[in-house]
């Protein structure tokens, strides 16, 4: 009797390509669920954080937690981070790929395309590449947004003096969520 893996590395060999986009849509599933995480909990920390100290506390969430909720999912040969090419953090810079894929979603925009559900997905190098928008939602605002009460840009300008994450409005394009697997190799 065949077992469920024997199952799936027969069809692999049988089909290496059903096998890869099978394995594709399981890293898709897995990233995504990765960005969720990581949403998730910021949001939750950052409205725990608002609640107690203000805006600025805040402040102190994006900088200190967020990368560390980045971190705490960075296992098992993902890595999980922000980006943005008006990023606040310089960490946060994207790269090539991260960039194509924010002029795209903000291509998609102009051309009043919704973006709600858009992700991008790759494999090439030994890695897989996924990316998924982040936009700019209602407390969003407060740090990033055109009207910045005057303790916040205070606040801002001493963690971040180089900041280029201001001038939003709500729904805009903020970055994207770009989440990295280190794909493991076969040897011959």
């Amino acid at each position: 009797m065949l077992s469920l893996r024997n199952i799936v590395l027969c069809t692999a060999l049988l089909s290496p390509s059903l096998y890869a986009a099978t394995n594709s849509a399981t890293l898709e599933t897995q990233a995504a669920e990765r960005a969720t995480e990581f949403a998730t909990t910021l949001k939750s920390a950052l409205a725990a954080a608002i609640k107690q100290g203000g805006l600025v506390e805040g402040i102190n969430v994006c900088k200190m937690q967020a990368p560390a909720i980045a971190e705490s999912l960075s296992t098992d040969g993902w890595t999980v981070a922000r980006k943005s090419t008006k990023n606040r953090n310089p960490n946060n810079k994207p790269d090539d790929w991260e960039a194509e894929k924010i002029a795209q979603l903000l291509d998609m925009i102009r051309n009043t395309e919704s973006i709600d559900n858009v992700t991008f997905s790759t494999s090439k190098d030994g890695q897989f590449r996924f990316a998924k928008a982040i936009k700019v939602a209602p407390v969003c605002l407060n740090c990033h947004g055109q009207t910045i009460a005057p303790e916040v840009k205070q606040a801002l300008s001493e963690h971040y003096p180089n900041d280029l994450a201001t001038g939003y409005r709500l729904g805009d394009l903020r970055g994207i969520f770009s989440i990295t697997k280190e794909l493991e190799t076969s040897e011959p």
